[in-house]
């Protein structure tokens, strides 16, 4: 008797079990957002240098020019560029890094804001950067040193690329 009181406990047991079971479905969800969008406001130009290798020039933050270059030169200007699309209170990282051509070298120093928070980025370093409630656009004014590798020729144009990178954090 003993035995099929245990058996019957023991069948009730894994019987009850799988009464009291139940389960219910829940949704994941996720937001997008659009990539941000870049428009140049304004072509950096450093006006006019010496021809020779190593003649550098150095512009600063409100487009003064000093070293090996013309400082009287009206196409001196300021490279801007404006950051949109983006989200509010969008946490990211902004790297505006320089490069060399075949005679220049251009290493960016850019002051990113907008109107709220503002950032300075030197040549490939990653600075963080907060955007408003607002999801304001962002101005990155470009600006830096431009160095001559190889001897340039009299009257002839000359460009190096940079580039504006947007990361999210």
């Amino acid at each position: 008797m003993n035995k099929k009181l245990l058996f019957s406990a023991a069948l009730l047991a894994a019987t009850s079990s799988s009464i009291f079971a139940s389960s219910d479905t829940f949704q994941a969800t996720i937001s997008g957002w659009s990539e941000p969008t870049f428009a140049q406001t304004s072509a950096l130009n450093f006006g006019k240098i010496r021809l020779a290798a190593t003649s550098s020039c150095t512009m600063d933050s409100a487009g003064a020019v000093t070293g090996d270059c013309d400082a009287s030169d009206a196409n001196i200007q300021i490279g801007g560029v404006t950051v949109s699309g983006l989200a509010p209170n969008s946490a990211m990282n902004i790297t505006v890094t320089g490069s060399s051509s075949a005679n220049l070298t251009f290493e960016p120093v850019t002051t990113a804001t907008d109107g709220t928070s503002s950032a300075t980025t030197a040549d490939g370093v990653a600075s963080a950067f907060t955007t408003d409630a607002s999801a304001t656009d962002i101005t990155i004014s470009v600006y830096g040193t431009m160095t001559v590798d190889n001897a340039l020729t009299a009257d002839g144009n000359y460009s190096v690329d940079y580039t504006v990178d947007v990361s999210f954090q």
